[in-house]
Parts: structure tokens; sequence; C-alpha cells
């Protein structure tokens, strides 16, 4: 950065160079590599023996020139990087991107005859500036964070680092000077990040059966809650806090130390058929006695027997009660399980 008080003298014309904020991307009048060249290569107008004076960093994409001299005419201000020529006294530029450019001031004067003056000048156009974040092996990342230049560097949420304790940002590698955080940047800011390490505290919750042997036993961390196993196959169990079983442990207690439950297995009993979802069984021995009962009821309409009347209504309400297990009918058809409606 060129100190606002620093002049570049031509004859009796005098410039200075002052950076601000701005953002990204160079094609430069020179032949500058476009993939990203450190080196500086001269514009075709720019003599091999010309004196190029090196203005330094500029941590900005927006450059200020400014002109103070009291004999020149008109002036000239090519960028270097193939935009147009200026021909304000004191123009703005800014570059596109990050690179470094020769800037050619040319001051023109037309007493005795003319004369012109042309000035060459290095800037590294660096872009803006930004916080770098240091962390320690281990330690999560941070992206770098780029600021508008004069602009505030903000202090971020404080990171996590599980198992470590956050103590703050510094600005030294040794971590003995705090970071203080600028609200006016021009140049890049590093940060490094201290931690402490942080005690794992853990409780063991152990699982006792009826006999009093530890069947499991299950770390928690402080505070946590312990996650219940899973049952095995065919069995209910419950746990207790007490050897008496009469406790119910409740699963979502927090457990700030060591902690002994006791668990009871029993088999498991499949929930009742709810009642609106319970079907009847016909078997064999039914379906035949109602087969009969309506053989014999076509055969008492046509015949009009009061008798075979009689029978049919006896076998009907036979096969009912046993439909409807009021009576257990045996089986008469081996091997057939019924019918389910």
């Amino acid at each position: 950065m060129i100190p606002a008080s620093e002049r570049y003298s031509m004859s009796d014309l005098k410039q200075e160079l002052i950076a601000s904020g701005a953002s990204a991307a160079v094609i430069s009048l020179f032949i500058l590599s476009m993939l990203g060249s450190a080196g500086i290569a001269f514009a075709a107008d720019v003599p091999p023996d010309a004196e190029i004076a090196d203005q330094g960093e500029f941590w900005s994409l927006t450059i200020h020139m400014m002109f103070n001299g009291a004999d020149a005419e008109s002036v000239e201000w090519d960028f270097g990087d193939d935009s147009p020529v200026s021909t304000e006294w004191n123009p703005s530029h800014t570059y596109a991107a990050p690179g470094d450019y020769i800037v050619t001031q040319t001051v023109r004067n037309s007493y005795n005859g003319g004369s012109t003056a042309t000035g060459y000048f290095l800037l590294h156009v660096m872009g803006n500036p930004y916080v770098e974040y240091v962390m320690p092996a281990g330690a999560p990342a941070m992206d770098r964070v780029y600021v508008e230049t004069h602009g505030t560097a903000v202090r971020p949420a404080d990171p996590v680092w599980e198992g470590h304790s956050f103590l703050g940002w510094f600005a030294d590698a040794e971590l003995t000077v705090p970071l203080v955080w600028p609200e006016n940047m021009t140049a890049p800011l590093t940060a490094y990040a201290s931690w402490s390490d942080v005690e794992v505290v853990t409780h063991t919750l152990t699982i006792r059966g009826p006999d009093g042997t530890t069947v499991n036993t299950i770390t928690v961390s402080d505070g946590a809650t312990a996650v219940k196993p899973t049952a095995p196959e065919g069995k209910t169990v419950t746990y207790y806090t007490d050897e008496g079983l009469t406790n119910e442990y409740n699963w979502n207690t927090t457990i700030t130390s060591d902690l002994t439950i006791y668990r009871k297995v029993v088999d498991a009993t499949l929930d009742p058929e709810p009642e609106s979802e319970k079907k009847v069984t016909v078997n064999g021995t039914e379906i035949v006695i109602v087969v009969v009962a309506l053989v014999i009821g076509v055969a008492a309409v046509a015949s009009r027997s009061v008798g075979l009347s009689v029978i049919t209504l006896i076998l009907i309400a036979l096969a009912a009660v046993g439909i409807l297990d009021i009576i257990d009918i045996p089986e008469i058809i081996n091997g057939f399980g019924g019918v389910r409606l």
C-alpha cells in the first residue's frame, strides 16, 4: 500500500495511488498468462529499458489514481488490463481479478512547442483481504472468509470440536496475543484457534438378572440417557431400579453416576384378537349338517311334510350352535381345517 504522503515525480508533475475495496477476474494488456502467471510481461508500447516503479501490494481490486500536478494540459491513464484509456485527472479503476499490472501515465503540455512525459508503475493487485483461520491438527477446518477492503472482520461463531473446549482466537501462532478483530481491513488477517482438552465423563449402567449376576453393561456419557436393549425374540423384558422388582426403570432418566438396574424376562403373550377382527371358523361336520339340512328342507317344502320340516329346523339349530362355538361339534373329515368366515 502506498502511503498517502508518497509522490512520484515526472518533471513538475506529481501523482499518487490509493487503494480501496472491490472484487474479481483478470485479462491483462501485457502478455500475462491467463492461467495466473506470477511473472510480469511488458506491453508492446512499454520500452524494454523503461523504469517501472514498483508500487507494492494493493489489497483491493479498485485503485484510485490522483494527479496533483499543475503544468499538464492533459493526462491519459492506461491501466494495463486492456480496458479503455482514461483521460480523467483522478480516475478510479476496478480490475476484474488479482494480478500484476503496469499502469502507464502520459501527460502533455503545449508550452514552448509542446512536451510529453510518460511514467510506468507496477501494481500488485491482490484482491480483497481475507481472514485465514488456522486450526490445530485434528480440529474441524474453517474456510477462508473474504472481506471488502476497509470492511470489518466479523468474529465467527465459536467452532465446535468434540472432546475440546474453545478458548478463543489469537493473533500469533504461539497463542499469546488475543486477536483484535479489525474494523478497517486493508490486508489479510490470520486467526489462530486455541483449544483445551475436555475430560469426557462417562458412567456405567449395570443390568443384573434375578439371581444378581451381571447380564449387560452400558456406557453412558454424563447427563445422557441410556438406550434400552432389544428384548430377545419371544420374550418381554421389564427393568426395575430395585432387586425386589417393584419400581420400573424409566429409560428417559439422565445418568450422572454409575447405576445398577434389574431385569425380569417372561415369555411374550400374544395380544388377543380384537372383537372387530374375530372371524367364525366352520368345520367339516358343521358344513355336512348345513348341507343335509338344506336337502331335507327342500324335501319338506316339496312334500309339505311337517316331520321333515322339524328335522330341518333341528339340523339348522345344531349347525348354528356349532358354528358359534356354543357347543363343540367333533370333526368328521380328517385333515380338514375348516373355513373362516
